[in-house]
């Protein structure tokens, strides 16, 4: 407390009470200490912000890992079941391979080209001569219809051209001078499909006004043709094909033709071994780079003395020992040739990189280090063997290896396919074992799998039921877009015509439509089939899991212990069990160590997350805290120092008068 200390002329004198006291400099040393603990949350807060970017970035390397590593534990489609198809002559066809192509050489000789249906109208002086009105309606096949109105907006050769190519059918076209006398412009008309089931029907009602009339099918350029292409050396074994983009014939291969060829061009076949190299070459890099990173974020400096972030992190060290574990033991139920990583040149270095003898891989991958590519797919990748009937598809990863005891696969009903018989024979031709097709009899009409119906027109004349059969098949194959339901076509033991669409399942259909006049060879146009899916279930560890028929693919429920996600192909005509081998490679190993940690539901990486994300939350509070504490000491200091200016500045009006007072008495 401050108190008088003296008394002079100038009256009295108080200690400590100088004017321009610095309150905020007195104020910053009294929270001091409060700014202090706020400085130390908030570097620990730091810490953890440090930690939890680092975890993240980790988890980042670790998702590149498990994308490299699901390409090569896929069961299908995945880094091992590439191919590469090569012609001996591209310039005669090319070929391109998906997964289901068959490694192997294949032999042809492309004997036509598939054409394009075009015709032409006699010749016109001018293309913008006047022409009759009406209208013309153009169909390619068995397609839609496109109907054209042709009044005095369009009432030219060139004015029907562009409302032809307005109105979007499937027939192009164009105003061509071919150069002949006095007439040389002549409309022709175009098929936008090949084939010889493509050709262009015109009906023409152009017959009003004044203008000339027209016969867009005056003249054929190029007739409709399919492709044919001779398989083998038999002159014989000729396979037709609608498109010059020929799929199927190899099963897997798209065939591209350019011309025809004087004799065969080979196609040959084989696994992509350079595409497999490359990516379990990429494995190798993002798997170090996990590594790599952690051992980074974990080590300690001692000429600096800076630690890593993740020094004495268990996380981490446990997710590095997890990896390394996953990868180092050998995949039960492979022979001891094949079932560890040195098989194909890998192996771990000490730090626990894995280090990568491309020689070794690629020998192994050629089947020349006494392996095959199927050898290689099996240590690394989900995998399955099975008896005669039933075929391994794919797995989840949620599939478990068999192990010593194989699965089971019973069916119990076989899946069917739609197949439908004509209600009588063929019309045969006395006794001479042949059938003899005349209108009304050569039109057929039909849906498959509930699509719009399609027709088709054999030639009247004289056949073997099978060349019938051979026709029909060819005909209504044609006639289906890209991608479409295909069907065999047969003649039975009674003489009559069997329809049979070869997909399997509940969505298989084949339906006859009733068409005026008939009969349709044979048909009454009103039989219909459906085909029945695979049903069946799976036998794991002694107890049964239930699975769901899809055509002849059985797929184990999502909720099975054991065969989760697992499809097999059951191609077997009659019920029945078989037992299924499933291996689980070293990837697949991994993929599910991976998953453990970045499950986004359950995921270890998850709860590392959100223990930090708390943490940091509680800092944040913490910090709050102490800055309102702060904050109120820092107000209570303020109010005292002001009452105590407020006071001093009383004690100086208080020495003034008595300093006033002291001066009167003196004088008097």
């Amino acid at each position: 407390m401050a108190s008088i200390t003296g008394l002079n002329t100038n009256g009295l004198t108080f200690s400590g009470l100088a004017t321009g006291i610095n309150t905020d400099t007195l104020i910053a040393g009294l929270t001091k200490l409060n700014q202090q603990r706020i400085d130390t949350l908030k570097a620990r807060q730091a810490d953890v912000v440090s930690k939890q970017t680092t975890m993240a970035a980790l988890q980042g390397k670790l998702y590149d890992l498990q994308a490299k590593t699901a390409g090569l534990a896929r069961a299908a489609g995945g880094a091992f079941d590439g191919r590469t198809a090569a012609a001996s002559d591209p310039a005669v066809l090319s070929a391109a391979a998906g997964t289901a192509a068959a490694p192997g050489t294949y032999s042809f000789t492309v004997t036509a080209l598939a054409q394009a249906h075009q015709v032409a109208s006699a010749g016109f002086a001018d293309p913008n001569a006047r022409i009759k009105e009406g209208t013309i309606a153009l169909q390619v096949g068995s397609g839609a219809t496109t109907t054209i109105t042709v009044d005095g907006r369009n009432n030219t050769l060139q004015g029907l051209a562009d409302s032809i190519n307005a109105a979007g059918g499937e027939v192009r076209a164009s105003v061509l001078n071919d150069g002949s006398g006095g007439t040389p412009y002549r409309l022709v008309l175009t098929a936008a499909k090949t084939g010889a089931a493509n050709a262009i029907t015109v009906t023409n009602n152009l017959s009003a006004g004044t203008g000339a009339a027209i016969d867009p099918t005056a003249k054929t350029y190029q007739a409709a043709a399919d492709a044919t292409i001779q398989v083998g050396s038999d002159s014989a074994n000729v396979v037709r094909s609608a498109s010059n983009q020929v799929d199927g014939l190899i099963p897997g291969v798209t065939l591209s033709l350019q011309k025809t060829s004087s004799g065969p061009v080979t196609v040959t076949v084989a696994n992509d071994t350079a595409a497999a190299s490359k990516a379990v070459a990429d494995f190798v890099t993002s798997y170090n780079a996990v590594q790599d990173y952690i051992r980074d974020q974990s080590s300690f400096d001692a000429d600096t003395k800076a630690a890593g972030t993740l020094l004495g992190n268990r996380d981490a060290a446990g997710l590095a020992d997890d990896l390394s574990a996953a990868l180092s033991a050998a995949v039960p139920g492979l022979t001891g040739d094949v079932n560890r990583l040195g098989a194909v040149g890998l192996s771990f270095d000490g730090r626990g990189k894995l280090n990568l003898d491309s020689a070794k891989l690629n020998q192994a991958l050629s089947g020349a280090a006494g392996t095959t590519p199927a050898d290689v797919k099996r240590l690394f990748g989900l995998t399955g063997t099975a008896g005669p009937g039933v075929a391994f598809v794919t797995g989840s990863d949620k599939t478990v290896p068999s192990g010593a005891t194989p699965y089971q696969v019973m069916v119990t009903a076989a899946a069917a396919r739609a197949s439908v018989a004509a209600s009588s024979p063929l019309p045969s031709d006395g006794g001479t074992g042949l059938v003899t097709i005349n209108p009304p009899n050569t039109a057929l009409s039909l849906k498959l799998n509930g699509l719009a119906a399609i027709g088709i027109t054999i030639e009247p004349g004289t056949y073997t039921p099978e060349q019938v059969a051979a026709l029909i098949q060819q005909k209504i194959n044609a006639a289906q877009p890209a991608g479409g339901p295909q069907v065999a076509v047969g003649v039975d033991g009674s003489g009559r015509l069997t329809i049979t669409n070869q997909q399997y399942g509940s969505g298989s259909k084949v339906e006859l439509v009733a068409v005026t006049p008939g009969p349709q060879l044979g048909f009454a146009g009103t039989e219909a089939a459906t085909g029945t899916d695979v049903a069946g279930k799976f036998v794991a560890a002694g107890a049964e899991e239930p699975a769901t028929g899809a055509g002849q693919t059985l797929t184990g429920l999502a909720g099975n212990a054991r065969t989760a996600g697992l499809v097999v192909r059951a191609t077997a005509a009659t019920p029945g069990a078989t037992d299924l081998t499933v291996t689980q490679g070293l990837a697949g190993r991994l993929n599910r160590v991976l998953g453990q940690y970045l499950d986004p539901v359950a995921g270890r990486f998850k709860g590392i997350n959100e223990t930090y994300q708390k943490s940091i939350q509680d800092f944040d509070a913490s910090i709050t805290k102490q800055n309102d504490l702060m904050e109120a000491k820092k107000e209570e200091l303020t109010r005292q120092f002001a009452a105590m200016e407020s006071a001093v500045n009383n004690l100086k009006g208080l020495q003034t008068q008595l300093a006033s007072l002291t001066q009167t008495s003196t004088t008097r």
